[in-house]
C-alpha cells in the first residue's frame, strides 16, 4: 500500500471513529429539562396538563388520536368521572382538587357561605388581609372599619391594620375576603387542614370537577376508573365521544377488531373494502378465493358475506378503513362487557406506561 493511501486510510478512520463518539457523547447525556432540578418553592395549583406525547407506550408513536389521550381531553366522559368524586376519601379527593389552578379555586370558593369565607380570610396574612381591605370600594371600606370601631386606621402599621381588622365582624371578614385575588383565596385555602380543603372543593359542581380532572395525572385518574362499578364503567364508555369511541376501536386486538367487523352492516363491510388501496383489495379477494369481476358482480349482502370469510388480520384491516363514525356506531354495538373491557384495558395499559416513564424521568433527574 502506498503511502499516499495509508494517510488516506489513517485520515478516514479517524474521522469516523471522532463522529461514532460525538453521536454517542450526544445520545447519552441528558439534556437540560432531565437535569434541571427543583427551584424555589413548589406551587401545587400549577398545571400539569397532560397530551399523548407525556404517556406514550414505549416503542410506540403517539399520534393526535392517540386512545389515552384522546379519553384524557373528552368531556363526556370526564364529566361522567366527576360525578363518582365524592365516594373517594377527603385525601384521595385533594389529590385531584390540588391540580385546580387558582382560578379554578376561587371560583369555587366564591360560592361558600360567608362563615366559611371568614374562615378563609382568617387564614391570611398580615399583607393579605391590609390589601383584601384596599381593594374595596371607599364608602364600602369606611362602612366596614366603622363597623368595627377602627377609627385610626390610616396612621397604623400594616400588621397594626391587620390586628384591627381581626375585630370585623363575620360578615364583613367575608365580604372582605370577596376582594382577594385568585391567588391569594387559593393561598387561604391551601392553609386549611385536609377534612377543611375537602369540604370547600366539594362545593364544586360537575363541570368544575370535570375541569379540575382535565389536570389529573393518568394514574390518578385510573384510581378513579376503578372505583366504578361494571354498570358505571359502561356508562362512561357509552358517554365517550365519536372520537374517543374510535381511538378504543383502533387500540383493540387484531381479535378483537374481527369479532366487531362482524356486527358491522352489509354496506359498512363493503364501505370498508371500498377504501382499501388496490393492492390490499387484491390481497383480501385473493385470501377469500375469490376474482375482482366475481366481487363485483355481487350484491351488497354478497360481499359482505364475502367479506366475512377473510381471515380475522384481513377483517381487522378493513375495520381500520372504516370512518370514526362507523367505528363509533360498532363500537356501541358490542355487548357491555365487551365495551368496559376494551376501556379497561386501554386504561390500564396508558396508566401503567404513564407511571413507567414518569418513573424514568425521575430516575434521570437523580
Amino acid at each position: 500500500m502506498s503511502r499516499k493511501s495509508t494517510t488516506l486510510l489513517i485520515t478516514t478512520s479517524v474521522v469516523i471513529i471522532a463522529a461514532v463518539a460525538f453521536f454517542t457523547s450526544n445520545r447519552n447525556n441528558p439534556t437540560s429539562d432531565q437535569v434541571a432540578g427543583s427551584i424555589g418553592t413548589v406551587d401545587k395549583y400549577r398545571s400539569e396538563q397532560i397530551n399523548s406525547s407525556d404517556v406514550a407506550i414505549p416503542g410506540q408513536t403517539p399520534t393526535g388520536d392517540d386512545v389515552f389521550a384522546t379519553w384524557l381531553n373528552d368531556t363526556a366522559t370526564l364529566e361522567e368521572l366527576a360525578g363518582f368524586m365524592g365516594r373517594l376519601s377527603p385525601q384521595e379527593r385533594l389529590k385531584f382538587f390540588d391540580r385546580a389552578t387558582p382560578e379554578m379555586a376561587a371560583m369555587i370558593l366564591d360560592r361558600a357561605p360567608a362563615a366559611a369565607k371568614a374562615s378563609l380570610y382568617n387564614r391570611a396574612t398580615p399583607d393579605e388581609r391590609v390589601a383584601m381591605m384596599g381593594r374595596m370600594a371607599p364608602e364600602e371600606r369606611t362602612a366596614a372599619l366603622a363597623k368595627a370601631n377602627i377609627t385610626d386606621y390610616d396612621r397604623l402599621t400594616v400588621a397594626e391594620r391587620a390586628s384591627a381588622l381581626d375585630r370585623m365582624s363575620l360578615e364583613e371578614k367575608a365580604v372582605a375576603f370577596d376582594r382577594a385575588t385568585a391567588q391569594e383565596k387559593a393561598a387561604c385555602l391551601g392553609r386549611c387542614d385536609v377534612t377543611e380543603r375537602a369540604k370547600f372543593m366539594d362545593r364544586a359542581s360537575v363541570g368544575e370537577r370535570a375541569q379540575v380532572l382535565g389536570r389529573a395525572t393518568v394514574a390518578e385518574r385510573a384510581s378513579l376508573y376503578e372505583r366504578c362499578t361494571p354498570a358505571e364503567r359502561a356508562a362512561v364508555a357509552g358517554r365517550m365521544s365519536i372520537e374517543g369511541k374510535a381511538a378504543l376501536l383502533d387500540r383493540a386486538a387484531v381479535a378483537e377488531k374481527a369479532t366487531v367487523f362482524g356486527r358491522a352492516t352489509a354496506q359498512e363491510k363493503v364501505t370498508m373494502y371500498d377504501n382499501l388501496t388496490v393492492q390490499e383489495k387484491t390481497t383480501v379477494l385473493e385470501k377469500i378465493n375469490l376474482t375482482a369481476d366475481d366481487f363485483g358482480r355481487a350484491s351488497v349482502d354478497e360481499r359482505a358475506t364475502f367479506l366475512d370469510r377473510a381471515a380475522p388480520e384481513e377483517r381487522a384491516s378493513l375495520l381500520d378503513r372504516a370512518s370514526a363514525g362507523e367505528k363509533a356506531a360498532m363500537f356501541d354495538r358490542a355487548p357491555e362487557t365487551e365495551r368496559t373491557q376494551a376501556f379497561d384495558r386501554a386504561l390500564v395499559e396508558r396508566a401503567s406506561a404513564a407511571d413507567l416513564e414518569r418513573a424514568d424521568l425521575e430516575k434521570s433527574r437523580k
